[in-house]
């Protein structure tokens, strides 16, 4: 309440409703109780008013004030005791013999705490403050005394059988659901773990469920803020916001669609005006047909890009691109591909811009080769052409239209439209004349632009190809303008670049192309994350070094991470318990593997691997498949360790086999019997190079 406040320590308080001061002594224990006024507690003493009926079935409040030490199963002769002295004390200090608290055919031996009549019943719930008096009972005067001896009393097992738990129960998520509503900032700050559950359980404990969820929406519109305010880290608040209330509303169906007005009664009339022209503005109009699940769907939706907007607007603006290449000039960009090892998912907004992230991870060749590459040159024409060699295709684009059409991740060439638009190909971008046209820009530039790409790894590897592709296509892009990106610049262009194309995505694939070697990668928290990198020695991963013991496997499976990572963000933004727990622990492995590899220690090194793989299952059981569970069930004898590469689901599976042999029998394994006609074992060797311009 508003005049409420607590002063002390070591207490635990529950259920109360404070409006006046409560001055704790220590050691207290504070439940139930209506603190209207001020309010002391000596040390160690504890007060719990429970709700209740009495011996005739009339409602009362139970008032139970004793010791934090009290015994209540020792006997009177025993050493039982009341409010932290001898029961018997107790008793005779304010006049009482044990026939006025035990029956008379009570043996002394069972005369306990635990059945003596010592607690008042009152017909409020403020009564308790009659008998503050009963911790210090020769404090007490006469008219207390007698007081008490004439009260209706109970015992703790009288209690226990009379007392409504349902009632304190409502009580309490009552009193929590007001919190709730005076704390929106507090409960929704990027630091806290109220949970979707937490937020579904408060609505039911509500008798105006529907007033609630407005209030919620009022605190998200809040956040939402302008295009200026997104490129702040608060703004995430309302991705949290907006995400945990749209699983709120779902738990709250069962699991069956019903219409919002079922779900919520009288949100419509909750909202004010508004409130109802914001939420059509970004696609979420409540009416009464509104269906609760598709309005749930659509939250989510509006949270993913909030979160995609607050990341490209921590990009500035640039200047609009010219070329500094000679029309007989080409730029060619190529880089290794990425294995992560450990730590993934640390890396992935917004989990790893509110707390940093760790991850550990290799650039490798395939096959002897590089396999991302990317080429591009100036032509005459005023039109932009990309093709893609490994895919055998190419596209002519005459139109800004065509150009900025790449907001879909399974669009045709999409990854390299956005590359050019954050590049400066874009009004949003670069600071371009309102109502510029395509080939007013290429005349800018000085031509027109070919860009072609090869990626010689299959689709949906796991192993950061889209990531890396635009790494090198920023990088090429650049060199075309005579410039080139700082690795910060880089990086934080390839996070914005895959929230442009709403796949969404971290930063540890570009690093791990872009940076050659084994190496731990960390960032601090904030929007623009700025990695630290640390080499590790690669003896215990590089196959020319350990005798060929690891093996990297593609299973032939293939999965879009864009799935994944919306349930696995989806579970962060809802504060999901379990989740959570898995993301420390993702979080803290790295090190821990690192030092396996400095060590050179093969089989530690594959058992982490596997630690790691059975951390991303615990985050994403979708991750692994009962085809892949059973080829690894098949091989254990003979490896340490195994993972599937990326987000799962799929792609490349890396083996830590306990030695050069052991290799040769999974090798030989799966030759006679893989899982599908495209699976096949791939050679990689360590990049020292990483990307080269």
């Amino acid at each position: 309440g508003e005049g409420g406040k607590l002063i002390g320590t070591d207490a635990w308080v529950e259920g109360c409703r404070v409006n006046a001061p409560i001055t704790l002594g220590g050691r207290n224990v504070l439940v139930g109780v209506d603190v209207d006024e001020p309010l002391v507690l000596p040390a160690g003493a504890c007060l719990d008013v429970t709700a209740g009926r009495d011996r005739s079935g009339e409602p009362v409040w139970f008032v139970r004030y004793h010791g934090v030490g009290d015994t209540f199963k020792d006997a009177l002769d025993a050493g039982g005791t009341l409010c932290d002295r001898p029961l018997a004390e107790w008793l005779a200090a304010v006049g009482a013999t044990p026939e006025d608290v035990w029956d008379a055919d009570t043996p002394p031996a069972q005369r306990t705490l635990w059945n003596a009549r010592v607690f008042p019943a009152e017909p409020n719930a403020t009564g308790y403050q009659r008998w503050l008096w009963m911790f210090d009972p020769a404090s007490a005067d006469d008219e207390q005394r007698r007081a008490w001896l004439a009260a209706d009393r109970y015992s703790i097992a009288e209690i226990a059988e009379l007392a409504d738990q349902a009632a304190f129960h409502d009580r309490r998520s009552a009193i929590r659901s007001g919190e709730i509503r005076r704390s929106l900032r507090r409960v929704f700050r990027l630091d806290s773990g109220f949970s979707a559950a937490d937020l579904a359980h408060t609505l039911s404990r509500t008798d105006r469920p529907a007033q609630r969820a407005a209030e919620l929406l009022a605190e998200a519109q809040w956040h939402y803020g302008s295009e200026d305010s997104a490129a702040r880290l608060e703004s995430l608040t309302f991705s949290r916001v907006m995400h945990t209330l749209a699983s709120a509303v779902v738990a709250r169906t069962g699991g069956e669609d019903a219409p919002l007005a079922t779900v919520l009664p009288g949100l419509d009339a909750a909202l004010q005006p508004a409130q109802q022209k914001w939420l059509e503005s970004v696609g979420l109009t409540v009416t009464p047909e509104t269906s609760a699940m598709d309005w749930a769907q659509a939250a989510k939706a509006a949270a993913f890009r909030q979160l995609g907007r607050a990341i490209i607007a921590s990009g500035a603006k640039v200047a609009p691109p010219v070329s500094a290449l000679r029309t007989d000039e080409i730029v060619w960009g190529r880089a290794p591909a990425r294995l992560d090892i450990g730590g993934g998912w640390s890396d992935t907004p917004p989990y790893t811009l509110e707390h940093g992230g760790c991850v550990i991870n290799a650039a490798v060749d395939l096959n002897g080769q590089p396999p991302i590459h990317v080429y591009a040159r100036l032509i005459d024409e005023p039109v932009i052409r990309i093709g893609s060699i490994d895919l055998g295709s190419r596209i002519e684009i005459d139109s800004l239209d065509r150009l900025l059409d790449f907001h879909k991740a399974t669009g045709e060439f999409a990854l390299a439209k956005a590359a050019l638009a954050i590049s400066g190909f874009s009004p949003e971008d670069a600071d371009w004349p309102k109502g510029v046209t395509l080939a007013e820009m290429l005349g800018h530039f000085g031509g027109g632009l070919e860009l072609t790409t090869l990626a010689a790894i299959p689709k949906g590897s796991g192993l950061g190809t889209s990531s890396i592709v635009g790494a090198v296509l920023l990088a090429a892009v650049q060199r075309m303008m005579g410039t080139s990106l700082t690795r910060q610049e880089l990086f934080h262009g390839v996070l914005r670049l895959e929230q442009a194309l709403t796949t969404g995505g971290g930063w540890q694939d570009q690093v791990g192309g872009v940076v050659d070697g084994v190496k731990v990668i960390t960032t601090d928290p904030g929007l623009v994350p700025d990695a630290r990198i640390h080499y590790v020695p690669d003896d215990v991963l590089d196959p020319r070094a350990n005798g060929g013991a690891t093996l990297l496997y593609y299973t032939g499976v293939t999965r879009l991470a864009k799935n994944i990572l919306q349930q696995v963000v989806g579970r962060y933004l809802d504060r999901d318990r379990s989740a959570m727990a898995t993301q420390r622990e993702i979080h803290a492995l790295p090190p821990h593997v690192a030092e396996a590899m400095a060590r050179k220690d093969l089989a530690a090194f594959g058992k982490l691997i596997d630690v790691a793989w059975r951390l991303n299952k615990q985050l994403d059981p979708n991750s692994t498949t009962p085809q892949i569970e059973a080829m690894l069930d098949r091989l254990r004898p003979h490896i340490h360790g195994a993972k599937l590469l990326g987000a799962g689901g799929g792609g490349f599976l890396l083996m830590i086999c306990k030695s050069p042999d052991d290799a040769q029998a999974v090798r030989a394994m799966l030759a006679d019997n893989p899982p599908n006609e495209r699976a096949r074992f791939f050679d990689f060797d360590i990049s020292r190079e990483g990307l080269v311009v």
